[in-house]
């Protein structure tokens, strides 16, 4: 422990400095300041437990200094002293939150009594911390075991029940093989962007504690477990009492959907079935994960078993996509994306789109993108051209909403492409910069057409259009320009200058100058 001792009298300071026994109460050192200033240097620079401090002194008060501690969230006890007792005084330094008030003068017995009593109850506070400490580590290290033993039974990594129960009891949860319980599995969507950091353990302990305030209600248990990011599965169980009957799990699930919509305004599909033991609950998870891999429109409800079994048989045609192709050609591209778009809107609303049939959609839809690229001359590098836009290319069949949002994207491409005469003069200015950037080299169509996403025969045929003469005459211009200039501006080598323009062989440069200009360069130079 350590002190500071805070007054402007010197002799005041020096008299507590040599008058306690301070190693007798368990001080190990003693720091001393004249001045509030003083003080809060000491206060910056080190751990500081206790403050021994006057009220009144110049400039400012003692009150006003340990009120700047609180401010500045310094962990400190403080005992005021002051020679006038003056009851504003003690009023204000208790509701400071000091520790005790002494009026001067007073023993020396008497002060170290205080500084012992604010000792105790510093020590008394870091117990508490470190039981508080060790008791979040603990529920935490709690939350991540359990997370992983269900894990492993869920997705039989682990085959044994009775491990399953004996690892459960471990860390304190009563548990038995013969116990009857329901299984829900259940996934959140629609998550507000505010909420995304949510993901690593508070989107659980949101949906813990309200899933345990629900069933309580009927003396049940709850188990929760995190899947993954925004997937959770829970036991609900009586421990010894009555189970719960199904119809009142299908009641508080739809609660559980109703209570989150309206604090979180997110969405949550739960899936459940009949009770089972603990034995079971292996097969019923690979069903009910089945079940919630299949709401890939994200209906929020609950589903249940027995609905799974009358409409698993079926399966949904895709429509003819044929005719949007012609449209996105023709430039007819909101019409393609209002009508895919009503097509998985309206078949979501009547249930009928599962994992399957949309993996299909997105298949077929790909493919029309495809051979409509291909009839344009589009390059699908343009289409998909950065990581975002790549990747969201590549996996939007996992639910309606990532597939509209393909559907939106790619249809605006269409609409852009081959654009407005002001974006095609664009493209045509970034291709004669890249030419005039690269003009020492050997420039070929095929760079180009990379460098710009575009097809190589459709960038001839858009060059020629827009600038009236073929893409290879232009770059040949370009470069006996630039040659020309410089041998007139410069004593630069003719083969200095053929390199400079991206001829190596000196012959070839002199023949193509010559054809160009109809004279030699050297001739041009004079």
């Amino acid at each position: 422990m350590n002190v500071l001792i805070v007054d402007d009298q010197t002799q005041v300071v020096n008299g507590l400095f040599f008058g306690i026994d301070w190693a007798k109460i368990g001080v190990k050192d003693v720091l001393k300041a004249y001045n509030a200033f003083e003080a809060r240097e000491m206060l910056r620079s080190r751990p500081i437990d206790i403050m021994l401090c006057d009220i009144e002194m110049p400039a400012e008060t003692g009150l006003d200094l340990y009120q700047w501690s609180r401010d500045q969230e310094i962990d400190i006890e403080c005992i005021f002293l002051t020679a006038h007792a003056d009851f504003a005084y003690a009023k204000t330094a208790m509701q400071l939150g000091g520790f005790d008030y002494i009026l001067q003068p007073a023993r020396y017995e008497t002060i170290e009594h205080t500084i012992q009593n604010a000792i105790r109850k510093i020590k008394q506070k870091n117990e508490t911390k470190k039981f508080y400490a060790y008791g979040k580590m603990f529920h935490q290290s709690k939350e991540i075991l359990l997370d992983n033993i269900v894990k492993d039974w869920i997705f039989r990594r682990n085959k044994d029940s009775a491990r399953f129960v004996n690892d459960l009891n471990q860390i304190q949860i009563s548990l038995s093989k013969n116990d009857q319980m329901y299984l829900v599995t259940l996934d959140v969507f629609h998550l507000k962007a505010s909420m995304h950091s949510w993901r690593g353990g508070m989107l659980k302990f949101s949906i813990g504690n309200i899933v345990t305030e629900l069933f309580a209600r009927y003396g049940q248990r709850v188990l929760v477990a995190q899947i993954d990011d925004e997937r959770f599965l829970f036991f609900v169980y009586a421990s010894g009492g009555q189970i719960i009957d199904q119809e009142g799990v299908l009641r508080q699930l739809n609660k559980l959907i109703e209570v989150y919509h309206a604090y979180y305004g997110c969405d949550i599909a739960c899936y459940t079935g009949d009770a089972i033991t603990v034995m079971e609950t292996q097969g019923r998870a690979a069903l009910l994960l089945d079940m919630m891999q299949n709401n890939v429109s994200f209906a929020s409800k609950v589903f249940h078993l027995k609905d799974r079994t009358e409409d698993q048989a079926v399966s949904y045609p895709i429509p003819n996509m044929r005719m949007w192709s012609k449209l996105l050609e023709q430039g007819d591209t909101e019409v393609v994306r209002d009508q895919a778009c009503d097509v998985l809107d309206h078949l979501a609303m009547d249930g009928k789109i599962d994992a399957g049939f949309l993996k299909r959609f997105y298949q077929q839809f790909m493919q029309i993108l495809y051979t409509t690229a291909e009839t344009m001359d589009i390059s699908l590098e343009r289409i998909f051209r950065d990581e975002h836009s790549l990747e969201k290319g590549l996996s939007s069949y996992a639910n309606v909403d990532d597939m509209k949002e393909l559907i939106a994207y790619t249809t605006e491409f269409f609409k852009r492409f081959p654009g407005s005469k002001e974006e095609m003069r664009n493209q045509i200015d970034v291709i004669i910069q890249y030419i005039r950037d690269h003009i020492d080299q050997d420039i070929r169509r095929t760079d180009i057409a990379k460098e710009v996403y575009l097809n190589p025969n459709y960038l001839s045929r858009l060059f020629k259009s827009e600038t009236g003469m073929p893409l290879k005459e232009f770059i040949v211009m370009e470069k006996m320009k630039l040659a020309q200039a410089m041998l007139k501006s410069t004593k630069l080598p003719i083969s200095i200058i053929a390199m400079k323009v991206g001829y190596a062989n000196f012959s070839h440069f002199s023949q193509v100058y010559k054809k160009t200009w109809n004279v030699t360069p050297a001739e041009d130079r004079g």
